[in-house]
């Protein structure tokens, strides 16, 4: 069990639970494990082991062992051998969110606030004595910090993170966490502005939106959809001022357009900010759109920058 805290010393507690039946593998090239297992024991070893999920961008991908592999020791024989593959940068254990019951992979990498009136010299030397590296000053708040750890710390971080978190000019410390993405479906028809019958059936799951409209249909305001991207030449984004900062965070430029994957964010932007010019109506159509493309699981710290 490891846990840490947002929010501070006072913050809320969260423990991440041991996946028995699960192993994770990191390689050095970020390419899949079937691409460097060469040897007749890791393509064994790789053989007898179910896919779980792949981070593609980070070069992570997670296993199941078979059902035959209970044993801790020859579980840990499994990971030893997927550890001996040349390029394999790390192979261990999973942690598991008791609550989702779904797999959380932890970085070597750090968020750490100190005290504002704490000088930024004064900062630097407490992460260096704390065997940490800055990564990136961080420019939301002040004093803070992306921080990272030596190679092979593994889930040493969480411990480094209690320890600097006790030491009294630390407000917020906790490590980076990757978490796999998911989307909610639902019905595609407009059953989110009000009552609505479809195929003969009542749904009354909407948000009272028609009424909402006598006072507001989102003139001034700015809506941020942080997705897997937007349709930017879509018809009911279409209008002057309608499209604002366009970004995508998974590449680095100002293109948030979806890939050949990516088939959720346009119809998110739509039901949020919509024109209604064709038929199909956002909850505020006259509101303008932030399209910001975010699809892929980087990290907490990447999933800020988002925000940012």
């Amino acid at each position: 069990m490891r846990s840490f805290r947002y929010g501070g010393r006072k913050g809320q507690l969260f423990s991440l639970k041991t996946g028995e039946d699960l192993v994770v593998v990191r390689t050095q090239s970020r390419r899949p494990l079937d691409a460097a297992a060469q040897s007749p024991q890791a393509r064994q070893a790789l053989s007898d082991l179910e896919p779980v999920h792949r981070f593609q961008h980070a070069g992570v991908e997670i296993f199941r062992y078979p059902h035959t592999v209970r044993r801790p020791s020859a579980r840990g024989a499994i990971r030893a051998t997927l550890k001996s593959v040349k390029g394999v940068q790390f192979a261990g254990q999973v942690l598991i969110d008791p609550q989702s019951k779904t797999p959380v992979l932890y970085t070597e990498n750090l968020f750490v606030k100190f005290d504002d009136d704490l000088a930024e010299s004064t900062c630097r030397k407490i992460v260096k004595a704390s065997g940490l590296g800055v990564k990136r000053v961080l420019d939301y708040a002040r004093n803070t910090f992306f921080v990272e750890a030596s190679e092979g710390t593994g889930q040493k971080i969480f411990a480094i993170a209690e320890s600097l978190l006790g030491q009294k000019d630390v407000e917020l410390c906790h490590p980076e966490l990757v978490r796999q993405m998911g989307w909610r479906t639902a019905f595609p028809q407009q059953w989110h502005l009000k009552k609505t019958t479809i195929n003969g059936t009542a749904y009354d799951a909407h948000a009272n939106v028609e009424a909402a409209w006598a006072l507001s249909e989102g003139e001034n305001i700015t809506i941020a959809i942080i997705d897997d991207g937007v349709d930017l030449e879509h018809e009911e984004f279409a209008g002057s001022g309608k499209l604002i900062a366009p970004r995508d965070v998974t590449r680095a430029n100002d293109d948030p357009r979806p890939g050949s994957r990516d088939n959720h964010g346009t119809a998110c932007a739509g039901v949020a900010t919509g024109n209604g010019f064709h038929g199909a109506s956002g909850v505020a159509p006259k509101a303008g759109l932030m399209a910001i493309r975010y699809a892929s699981p980087l990290g907490s710290q990447s999933e800020a920058d988002a925000f940012i």
